[in-house]
Formats: structure tokens, C-alpha cells, sequence
């Protein structure tokens, strides 16, 4: 006979079989049906001392994935009263030790052996916690009277997209801006009006119009500022707009950048910082500079910065410069003739120089201190040619009816400069001309007045090197056959025209001028030098001087 422990162990589709062929009820659950098999076999009943730790045991350690299927409801239903002491190790002075075969589910120990209630609670707590934080966000940062939604909406139409100047999406004019504005009751050009008043703001801060600085804008100035101003500023420095390279660079200008620059350690700059190799904390940005200086034709020269150097220092008390001491070939800007007529202002004939004034032999008061003068020309690349100044007298006397030139006659060589031709275009406006250019003036070129100069007034500093005359290897050459020692001045003369050699040749005796002759004759003592200069000239063109080595005359053996 089968006893009850091997019944129970078996499933409860097997006892289901063995009551049906029994005749047995085959309802109720494994126990009710084990007692049943037990009771028709003739079987004796569950011994009395059989306790429910035994009986939960052997339920648990049946209990396989297969079986759990069919028994889950019938546990959670039937399962005895005291079924939880099953569940962990009794510790109990008995000494009863259960083992378990198979670890209790996740959600039998999250849950119990109701888990549903308990989740369902945390859910709703949670959602409740969710909600509160939401709403009481929302109330105290985007609540408004009415359709929140709506105000919303606008919000970011009119402040983070369209409205905004600083977003790709910019346009104030569009229909949805302009709605959303009136709902806000802001103005739908809110930012460019901001940005207006911060602007004036800036230039309010500056004296006088300060449109002319002699700065201008520089390409590699554009770029960067472009750079930075979507980089940096989100906005853009000029306050006229984009510039071009050559625009002015205002005071207004300086007076944004040092708005902008102000928070990021800077905001002192002078003009002259944003000059290449200045002083702004920007520079790293701009090593070319944002600003170069304007052009005026005309470069300061060393025996101008001596000159300068010194009537600051015995007449002015200051540096005549406006930005410092200058350098030879400096720009000679707008500021520094201006500071130079106020200084001079106040010494009589002084205060009215030009530019030309302070060229060597010019006309300033001032000119005993400096007979090499301030200023000399700016290179243009143009030249007057030997043709163009006959041809400017001719038109001068016949046609203008004053000098073409601003300051005289000039010489064959001289620099063109930007103001020739701008008074060349006055006097031609009123017949039929007024916008030549430099090269119109050109052989060949497009000016009304060809006719006039089939030769051309000026020349390119190439055609000039080429038509001038050269000279080369400049050497003292001595005939001490004679009584009286005779030096010459050897050389070599070049001319792209062949023409002839009617060069000039200057005498030095120990660095001082000795004479202007082909040869020279002395008899001169031990450990004198002598030098000679030579200056080409073809006839039509003058060349560069060369001056060659000093000669050292040696005591002869007799």
C-alpha cells in the first residue's frame, strides 16, 4: 500500500486518476484527495502528530514550475494559517531545521502573498508626488490668466524664435510674432529696440561725431569681428552695419567694442590697441589688427621724428604724435597735422600747415628745424613722368588756368600722390571728365585728355625702375703717378634705353663733402679717407645714388 507521503508527493492530476479509479470524489485539493485514496484503500487516517510545518514543507518542495501553474490559485486560497513559519528557517528551540529545494518568487517577497494592493498604492503615490511637482513648477513660473497654452506658445514665437535677433529664425514682421506681441503686449520689434537703446547708450558716451580717426577697417578686422560677434557678442560691433575694408573706424566704433569687451577683461582699448600687434587682451583673435591707419599720401620720416622729438621736448612739452612716438615710414595722419597746428598755433605764422608744408623745404615757420622736413610722400606705385609734366604745364597755363599740381610744379619721379589726382578730377569735371583714375592716366590710358598725353602723365613704379638708369660696383680709383694724387670714381652704368651717361659724382674727404667733379685731386695725409658718390642720370631720368667704400690712404715707402 501507498502511503499518504508518497501520495502527496505525486501531482495532482496523478491523484485525480487514482480516485477516478477508485470511485472516488475527485474535487477539493491534493490533502482532501490523498485522505480519500487513503480512506478507499482501506488506509488509516493522517497520524494525529503530523503538523503543518511538515505538510507546508512538503507542499513547497512539490511545488515545480508545472505544478505551480496548476496550484497557485489554490495556495493563495487553502494555504494553512501558520504556512508563513514554512517560509524561513525555525528558530524555534525545537530544533526543527526546514531546507527549501526551490527560493520563493520576487514578487511573493516585494508583495506578500497579495503583491497587487501594495504596487498599485506605490504607483499612486508616486503619481501624486509627479503631479504636485509639475503643477506647483508651472503655476509659479508659466501661469497665466487664461489659456496657459496659448501664452505659452506666444512666449516662445515671440521671445525664442522670431522676436529673438540672435536666432536663425529671426522675423519680426511675420504675421505670428506680430499676433503673439499683442498677447503679450510687448512690441514684436521688442529686440532690435533693445538693442537700439544699448547702442545709444554706447555712443552717447562718446564726444563729438568722431567719424573721422585716420583708422580705417582692415579685412582681417571684418573677419574677426564677424567671428566674435557670433561667437561672443551675438551681435554685430559696427554700428553702421558690416563694413568693407578702407571704411572708417569711428569713435563710435571703439565705444562698442569697449561695450562689449568690457565683461571680458577689457573695455580700455584705444584705437591704437586694435592695430596689429596692440594692445588688447583680444589680440590672440586679431594679429592683424581691426584697424590700420588711413592713408594721406604721406609718411613720417627719421629727420621728422628727430625734429618732433626735440621741439616736444624745448617748445611743446609734449609728444606732438597723437599715439606715441611714431617710427620712420609711419603713416603721417589727419590727427598728427592737426595736433601739429595746434601746437604751432600758438607761435606766430604757425597752425595753418598742410602736408606739404612739412615736405623738405616746405612751407612751414617751422622749416629752420626741420630742412629735411616732417613728412615725405607716400609710394602709390605711380610716378610723374618726364612727358606728364610738360604736358600739366601746357594744360595748366592754356586750359585750367592754374597749376594741375596741389603744390607746384612737380619733377619727373615724383610721386603721384592720391590728392593730384583729385584736383586733376576738379579741373576736369567741368569738361566732360572728373573721374579718371591713376592708371587713365597711364600711356595709353582712358582719360578724355589722351590727346594731351599720348605718353601719359605717369608712369607705374616698374615702367619707372625700368626707364631709370642704374649704376653698380662703385669704386675709388687713384693715379698716384703724378705730384698731385688724382682720384676717379669707377662704376658701372645701366640704362634699359641705351641712352647716355650724364651722371653726377659727389667727393667725401673723411665722411665730409669735399667736391662735385669727375675726378678729384689732393695730396692728402696718412689715415684720411675718401669716398665718391655717384647719382645715374640718362638725361630724362634721375637714378638712385651709390656711394662706394671709403678709400684709406696709407703712408707710402719711399
Amino acid at each position: 500500500m501507498r502511503t499518504e507521503t508518497e501520495l502527496m508527493k505525486l501531482k495532482k492530476n496523478e491523484l485525480v486518476e487514482i480516485a477516478e479509479s477508485l470511485n472516488a470524489d475527485t474535487s477539493g485539493t491534493k490533502a482532501e484527495l490523498t485522505k480519500r485514496i487513503l480512506t478507499s484503500e482501506d488506509q488509516p487516517d493522517v497520524e494525529p502528530e503530523q503538523n503543518h510545518d511538515e505538510l507546508t514543507a512538503s507542499k513547497i518542495e512539490e511545488d515545480t514550475p508545472d505544478a505551480q501553474e496548476n496550484d497557485d490559485e489554490e495556495m493563495l486560497v487553502n494555504i494553512p494559517e501558520n504556512s508563513e513559519d514554512a517560509l524561513v528557517e525555525s528558530t524555534e528551540p525545537s530544533g526543527k531545521e526546514i531546507i527549501f529545494e526551490e527560493l520563493p518568487s520576487r514578487w511573493l517577497i516585494a508583495g506578500g502573498l497579495r503583491p497587487v494592493p501594495y504596487l498599485s498604492t506605490l504607483a499612486v503615490v508616486f503619481i501624486l508626488m509627479f503631479t504636485y511637482g509639475f503643477n506647483d513648477f508651472y503655476s509659479n513660473h508659466y501661469s497665466f490668466e487664461g489659456d496657459d497654452k496659448e501664452y505659452v506658445d506666444c512666449a516662445r514665437v515671440t521671445y525664442h524664435s522670431l522676436g529673438n535677433g540672435n536666432t536663425s529664425d529671426y522675423a519680426p514682421t511675420e504675421q505670428a510674432n506680430i499676433d503673439c506681441a499683442e498677447l503679450l503686449s510687448v512690441s514684436p520689434n521688442w529686440w532690435q529696440e533693445d538693442m537700439d537703446a544699448w547702442l545709444q547708450s554706447m555712443l552717447d558716451s562718446v564726444s563729438g561725431s568722431g567719424n573721422e580717426t585716420g583708422f580705417i577697417w582692415t579685412q582681417a578686422g571684418i573677419e574677426t569681428m564677424a567671428a566674435l560677434g557670433a561667437s561672443t557678442f551675438n551681435a554685430n560691433m559696427s554700428v553702421y552695419g558690416d563694413p568693407v575694408a578702407g571704411d572708417e573706424f569711428t569713435e563710435q566704433d571703439l565705444a562698442i567694442w569697449n561695450g562689449y569687451t568690457a565683461t571680458f577683461g577689457g573695455g580700455n582699448d584705444t584705437i591704437e590697441d586694435l592695430l596689429a600687434g596692440g594692445g588688447s587682451p583680444f589680440a590672440v583673435y586679431m594679429p592683424m589688427g581691426i584697424v590700420d591707419y588711413k592713408p594721406t599720401g604721406y609718411l613720417w620720416t627719421q629727420a621728422g621724428i628727430d625734429t618732433m622729438s626735440y621741439l616736444g621736448t624745448s617748445t611743446f612739452n609734449t609728444n606732438m604724435s597723437v599715439f606715441g612716438d611714431p617710427i620712420d615710414g609711419d603713416v603721417f595722419t589727419a590727427q598728427h597735422l592737426a595736433v601739429w597746428n595746434g601746437f604751432a598755433a600758438s607761435f606766430p605764422g604757425g597752425g595753418s600747415d598742410t602736408y606739404e608744408d612739412l615736405l623738405p623745404s616746405g612751407g612751414s615757420p617751422f622749416a629752420i628745424y626741420m630742412p629735411q622736413g616732417i613728412v615725405e610722400h607716400a609710394p602709390t606705385g605711380y610716378f610723374w613722368s618726364h612727358p606728364g609734366v610738360p604736358t600739366m604745364a601746357y594744360l595748366g597755363s592754356s586750359t585750367f588756368g592754374a597749376n594741375m599740381s596741389v603744390f607746384a610744379d612737380p619733377a619727373p619721379g615724383d610721386v603721384f600722390t592720391a590728392q593730384h589726382l583729385a584736383v586733376w578730377n576738379g579741373f576736369t569735371l567741368q569738361m566732360g571728365g572728373g573721374n579718371d583714375t591713376i592708371a587713365d592716366l597711364l600711356p595709353g590710358g582712358g582719360s578724355p585728355f589722351a590727346v594731351y598725353m599720348p605718353s601719359g602723365i605717369v608712369m607705374t613704379e616698374a615702367e619707372w625702375t625700368n626707364q631709370t638708369p642704374s649704376v653698380g660696383n662703385v669704386t675709388v680709383e687713384v693715379n698716384e703717378t703724378t705730384n698731385t694724387s688724382v682720384f676717379s670714381c669707377g662704376y658701372i652704368f645701366n640704362d634699359a634705353q641705351s641712352d647716355s651717361d650724364n651722371s653726377t659724382v659727389l667727393w667725401f674727404v673723411n665722411n665730409s663733402y669735399a667736391a662735385n667733379t669727375t675726378t678729384y685731386s689732393a695730396n692728402l695725409t696718412n689715415g684720411t679717407t675718401v669716398a665718391c658718390m655717384v647719382t645715374p642720370y640718362d638725361g630724362l631720368y634721375w637714378g638712385v645714388s651709390v656711394e662706394s667704400e671709403s678709400y684709406l690712404i696709407l703712408a707710402t715707402e719711399d
